[in-house]
């Protein structure tokens, strides 16, 4: 049984020390102010930078992966002799999934006895991210690309993404909400639940406040009653918020959180900072 490599880009949030740790494979999205200077791969800032010029008002301006940079990527494991299993953002938000599609398939020519399979995780942030945590707990079971492949996909719908943003204006700066139900939700104090559904980002309910919010979140976690093992609280920016989401969690829920990650900064342009929410696995 041939050796395969997990790869996956960014926008999963899967944690980079977990990956380096593990072999996971992370490839770059992109963003940019519209100065020239592209972010994401060689070219790094800082979140306290990254959120300070989203606040004064800069518009930032999310990328996907890059084609050359794929092709990069997955070539240094073919030539390894590996195959590849990567698991990518939702093809409904990015056009990344179809890159690594159309890479794999020029590399499979040169490449034909080797495998690459590329799976639409329909998903972002740690809901596509915990894909990648079983992905690789299978593979140390000694699972074969194809029977990790079969269980990610068969699951791939019980796996969600929740989360609360603080201000709306980030989210109708990248076109996912309208300029005037932007404005009059913030004048209200309207923070709305936004959840993975089907590959896309929808309003799940609307509450006044934050504090109301964050119940409500718990409330949503409580009913699709999550897998211990495959549970990650994200962030943009406030991890004392994400701390203690943990653990009013394990209080209410008898899940002890230890996977706490930030979202990376592409998602981030869409969410503004202050957001707080979830990845996981529903029984």
């Amino acid at each position: 049984m041939r050796e395969f490599t997990i790869m996956t880009d960014v926008n999963t949030d899967v944690d980079p020390e977990y990956a380096a740790s593990e072999g996971i494979v992370i490839m770059p999205q992109y963003y940019h102010f519209g100065d020239g200077v592209i972010y994401g791969d060689e070219i790094k800032l800082s979140s306290d930078d990254f959120y300070k010029r989203l606040s004064a008002g800069e518009k930032s301006l999310s990328m996907g992966c890059n084609p050359a940079r794929v092709e990069e990527m997955f070539t240094i494991e073919l030539e390894k002799g590996n195959d590849i299993l990567c698991v990518i953002f939702s093809s409904m938000l990015s056009g990344s999934y179809n890159t690594a599609c159309m890479v794999a398939g020029e590399l499979s020519e040169k490449y034909p006895e080797q495998k690459i399979i590329v799976i639409d995780s329909l998903n972002a942030s740690a809901g596509a991210g915990m894909m990648l945590y079983m992905a690789r707990d299978m593979q140390k079971e000694g699972k074969t690309i194809e029977e990790v492949k079969e269980k990610i996909e068969e699951l791939k719908d019980k796996f969600h993404a929740m989360f609360v943003v603080d201000d709306l204006q980030y989210l109708v700066r990248g076109g996912r909400l309208s300029k005037f139900s932007g404005t009059v939700g913030n004048l209200l104090s309207i923070k709305p639940i936004l959840h993975l559904l089907n590959g896309q980002i929808l309003v799940l309910v609307k509450k006044r406040t934050r504090k109301k919010a964050v119940d409500q979140l718990i409330e949503e976690l409580k009913a699709l009653n999550p897998d211990p093992t495959y549970i990650c609280v994200v962030h943009t920016h406030n991890r004392k918020s994400a701390e203690e989401l943990g653990l009013r969690i394990e209080q209410e829920l008898g899940i002890k959180i230890d996977k706490i990650t930030e979202i990376n900064h592409t998602i981030g342009t869409h969410t503004g900072p202050n957001a707080l929410g979830f990845g996981f696995l529903g029984q």
